[in-house]
């Protein structure tokens, strides 16, 4: 299997030749994700309830996707960590010990799941957008909730291969499954007029069929592992006995516990931040409003493209800053985030330029019936959160870095005082704008500033080195 030495080479160079297929794989993921929602504005003629249904059952979908990516994110950080020490024999136990552990968790969720999609409906006032979005979305949504365990297994999986600084083959399967995804939606809105249900199961078997490829391939690969490196010929014998034995070992405890203790605070954190989405959203639909909604909804999305850049190239760093801090390099951690700060801030500003020119372009391709309301909605969602991107950016890169460095409470700190504040702002906020929803996107730049504050104190604090060795 392709896999990159992270501690060697040009910090910046190294960082981003292994981000850039990240990026556009994770540029692929959010058109896979709004997927349903273009071809719901644009091949659903329902006065755009189909939409607005889409839209809110994605906030519950983001939280699964954010249990999946934490679990995945927990999981590449110590085998991230495991392979930059060149224990290789040991970096394949915590390969099979992270997919087992994945393949357990998956079916536990995906009852939770069943059990709680329509009283999470409900609690998030979708009943308010009138009978016919709320059964969609109920639709939707349970059909969805089926494929939990192929959407976890493959986030976990792509995770290992970033951790072992592969990102061009998860892009690839990604590439493949977006493309089939988009093609079979269509084909089961458009042609066999299956509506939202079609959207769902379009989504299914595309994720199932990525799950399957991006685990085979991984598998196969397995066995074309580097070689162990032995430190000297006195311990060769007693080396080869070990890793002999790592070998044939499909799971470890100690790496499990390592695993679990670096996941549950992502997957907290992460599934946190997206049940405050949840109330944001519950939010947003008590205005009883659809194109709202759809509006909201939409720019949410847009706007989430390039938030997900940014994380993409924070998981690098992360990763980046992991593997240099287990083959002892800290000075290349730093001299990677000095860099990658200020690329991710030129990026920042070429996005805010973007989107404040062609707001309502891109709020526009969600609905073919043209709907002046919900352009509008969209576009000033994006004109008041863009000029903020270089903040949250900020906020985002030291995010990666003190979580590579194993200080997953410095990470978690950062970003709950960015959520408590958002959402808590929102509640207030609408009752103080005339409008009552404006008062909900000015709360979004409100916790980034602060939370950008915070992860900024926590890496000065250094508090990150005395957790940098814990999980050797």
């Amino acid at each position: 299997m392709s896999t990159k030495d992270m501690s060697v080479g040009k910090p910046l160079k190294v960082l981003y030749a292994f981000a850039v297929p990240m990026i556009v794989s994770v540029l692929f993921q959010q058109f896979y994700n709004i997927a349903d929602s273009l071809i719901a504005g644009n091949f659903i003629s329902d006065e755009g309830n189909a939409l607005a249904a889409v839209n809110a059952a994605y906030p519950v979908t983001v939280v699964f996707i954010a249990i999946g990516n934490g679990f995945g994110a927990g999981g590449g950080v110590v085998i991230s960590r495991i392979f930059g020490s060149k224990n290789y024999s040991r970096a394949k136990t915590a390969i099979k010990t992270a997919l087992i552990n994945i393949a357990f968790f998956s079916l536990i969720f995906t009852v939770l799941g069943i059990l709680t999609n329509k009283p999470l409906l409900s609690l998030m006032n979708s009943q308010e957008l009138g009978e016919t979005v709320y059964e969609q979305s109920v639709d939707y949504l349970n059909i969805y909730v089926y494929g939990l365990g192929f959407l976890f297994i493959y986030n976990v999986v792509s995770c290992i291969f970033q951790a072992l600084g592969n990102s061009k083959t998860p892009l690839f399967l990604l590439i493949f499954s977006t493309l089939f995804n988009v093609a079979i939606d269509i084909i089961f809105v458009k042609y066999l007029n299956l509506g939202v249900k079609g959207l769902a199961w379009g989504t299914f078997i595309a994720q199932g069929i990525a799950c399957a490829l991006s685990l085979a391939v991984l598998l196969i690969h397995l066995t074309k592992f580097p070689k162990q490196e032995e430190n000297s010929q006195n311990e060769q014998i007693e080396n080869r006995k070990l890793n002999k034995a790592l070998e044939n070992s499909v799971f470890s405890f100690s790496t499990w516990s390592s695993i679990m203790l670096l996941s549950l605070p992502s997957v907290l954190q992460n599934s946190t931040v997206s049940i405050g989405q949840l109330f944001v959203q519950s939010l947003v639909n008590s205005f009883g409003n659809p194109n709202l909604v759809a509006g909201y909804g939409s720019a949410f999305k847009i706007n989430y493209i390039i938030i997900s850049v940014f994380l993409t190239i924070s998981n690098a760093m992360a990763t980046f800053t992991s593997q240099n801090i287990g083959a002892k390099r800290l000075d290349r951690a730093k001299e990677g985030l000095k860099g990658g700060i200020i690329s991710m801030i030129a990026l920042a500003l070429f996005s805010t330029a973007i989107y404040l020119i062609f707001a309502k372009n891109l709020v526009a391709l969600f609905t073919s019936e043209n709907n002046a309301q919900i352009i509008e909605i969209g576009a000033e969602f994006l004109y008041i959160l863009s000029p903020f991107y270089a903040v949250v950016c900020i906020k985002i890169i030291f995010d990666g870095f003190i979580r590579g460095a194993g200080d997953m409470a410095g990470f978690t700190v950062s970003t709950m005082t960015d959520l408590i504040i958002r959402v808590g702002l929102s509640y207030l906020f609408v009752k103080v704008f005339d409008s009552g929803f404006k008062g909900i996107w000015w709360s979004w730049p409100v916790g980034w500033v602060v939370g950008a504050a915070v992860a900024v104190i926590f890496y000065i604090s250094k508090r990150w080195l005395k957790t940098a060795d814990k999980l050797l």
